[in-house]
């Protein structure tokens, strides 16, 4: 099976709701916040793709994902330092940046990989519903938030503060859609 969609859930799981504002500011300002951010990644990659990690080169793939995203969150921090770009324009450059890594790893790296598990796991794993649930819960919540307060913050700055309030409402729509589906599809 292709693994594009896990990996891309993996990135938004550890990009989003595990990177606190902590983390975020120990990034702009130490190059260790980078790597701790990118062994996130590295972690929740693993763990996405844990019916897979039996083939070796997953774990290569996770590996490139790893250096290629200190490498693209070192450019952007220091891009930010440095250089007059629009905050907004570097942030959406790292994200497509990442997803075109992950996309390359997925697609032509790894290509077509079978779990190995049985029983209700693997019908998770295979259904990628319940894939594609999980990351679009992350995109109209978390990275709806962060996305909109970048852009925000270019005209007006101000701290980031999670919007919990339009967060709950769009995973709420998220989960009526998916529910509606699931008892729907036949």
């Amino acid at each position: 099976m292709d693994l594009t969609l896990y990996l891309i859930l993996a990135h938004f799981l550890a990009d989003y709701p595990l990177q606190t504002n902590r983390l975020a500011i120990y990034k702009k300002n130490h190059v260790m916040g980078i790597v701790l951010h990118s062994f996130t990644h590295f972690a929740v990659s693993a763990l996405v793709l844990l019916p897979f990690l039996y083939e070796t080169k997953i774990w290569w793939g996770i590996l490139i994902i790893f250096v290629t995203h200190n490498l693209f969150d070192q450019i952007k921090v220091t891009l930010g330092k440095k250089t007059k770009w629009n905050p907004f324009l570097l942030y959406i450059l790292d994200q497509v940046g990442h997803l075109v890594v992950i996309y390359w790893v997925s697609v032509y790296y790894l290509g077509k990989i079978t779990p190995q598990i049985s029983g209700i796991w693997r019908f998770l794993y295979t259904d990628r519903t319940f894939v594609s649930f999980f990351l679009v819960l992350v995109l109209v919540t978390y990275f709806y938030d962060v996305s909109r307060w970048t852009y925000l913050n270019m005209k007006t700055p101000h701290p980031y503060k999670r919007d919990y309030r339009t967060m709950a409402r769009n995973a709420l729509i998220v989960v009526i859609a998916f529910v509606l589906y699931w008892l729907t599809r036949s």
